[in-house]
């Protein structure tokens, strides 16, 4: 057998061919085709791989959180794939007794958010701040009320007691007990008060004003530590200008019953009784409304002629009157004001 036969024919070599450009056009169409291929996986990349990952076009609102207390805000929010933290914590007057309370959230409520995203909250503080015990005692009641709100704290329960000072802070309490100014105590603590009540301790019998003139009248009732009340000026009474005539509390209870003297053995009503500080009302007798003027409506010349004319209303005003009549009277006869003559007892 031929050897040639046997001889394999040589492998014919493998060779890379790679595309070849031959002008600037097909450089072009060869680029633009790889722009397109890019494009088109970063289009697949973005709408199918991406929001398994990221969520992508899922969003959630955003619960108004206001109001509830911190502790519920876990399970709540975790139903709603939303998760929180908080952010801070202030006080307020108006959730001071609910620590933990939220006041404020970032997003606000209604807010589109993406799942799992983290809701920032401010909440009270568990302990309220502390402030300093204002000084009350010796000071009105209007202005202790106003210094108690403007130091967050709250008034609470009001006694009165006996005391001339009326309406002016005695005592202040806290949780029962007396408390110093300048002690330390938690915002919106309640503080009670004790508050005079403008009366003395002790009653006392109502004195008999009736028929002393004003000026001896006031100065019995500051005496027995009485206030005077309003004074009404009466002008048909028959009585010396300036003299009581009437007053309120009355001295007796009751009407008195007639043929019976007043304040005699037979006049069983009660005494009424006061306490110092009371307002006692008076009834003054006063001049009768002016008359006619002379001369035609003219001015009178000597105007202490027609002194009884003029209508006196005021106090000061009847005691004037009271000393221009004298004067007058002593100008017009001077025999009238002097003392009669003392009889000789010898004769």
């Amino acid at each position: 057998m031929s050897h040639t036969k046997h001889l394999k024919k040589p492998m014919a070599s493998r060779k890379i061919v790679f595309v070849k450009s031959n002008s600037f056009l097909d450089v072009l169409v060869h680029l633009g085709i790889v722009i397109a291929l890019t494009t088109l996986i970063v289009m697949v990349l973005f709408s199918s791989i991406l929001p398994s990952t990221t969520n992508h076009g899922e969003t959630v609102t955003v619960p108004d959180l206001t109001g509830r207390k911190v502790e519920e805000l876990k399970r709540f929010l975790e139903s709603r794939d939303l998760t929180y933290e908080v952010k801070d914590s202030t006080y307020s007057r108006r959730h001071r007794d609910r620590p933990g309370t939220i006041l404020l959230q970032s997003p606000e409520p209604g807010a589109k958010v993406k799942r799992f995203r983290k809701i920032y909250v401010t909440v009270t503080p568990k302990n309220a701040p502390r402030v300093k015990m204002p000084k009350l005692i010796d000071v009105p009641f209007d202005m202790a009320e106003r210094t108690l709100k403007n130091a967050d704290l709250d008034l609470g329960k009001i006694t009165y007691k006996p005391f001339l000072g009326e309406n002016v802070i005695m005592e202040q309490f806290y949780k029962g007990k007396k408390i110093q100014p300048n002690t330390y105590i938690p915002k919106g603590s309640k503080i009670d008060l004790v508050v005079g009540d403008g009366l003395g301790e002790k009653e006392f019998r109502m004195p008999d004003l009736v028929l002393m003139p004003l000026d001896e009248a006031e100065q019995l009732l500051k005496g027995y530590e009485l206030l005077v009340g309003n004074i009404t000026y009466v002008y048909s009474s028959k009585r010396e200008l300036g003299t009581v005539i009437r007053q309120n509390p009355a001295v007796f209870i009751g009407k008195k019953r007639k043929g019976v003297k007043k304040g005699g053995p037979m006049d069983d009503r009660k005494r009424t009784l006061v306490r110092a500080g009371e307002l006692v009302d008076l009834w003054v007798v006063g001049n009768p409304a002016p008359k006619a003027k002379k001369n035609g409506g003219k001015e009178d010349k000597d105007p202490l002629e027609y002194l009884d004319t003029i209508n006196i209303r005021k106090y000061d005003e009847i005691k004037n009157y009271k000393k221009r009549k004298l004067d007058k009277d002593k100008k017009d006869d001077p025999k009238k004001t002097e003392e009669p003559a003392k009889k000789d007892s010898t004769k």
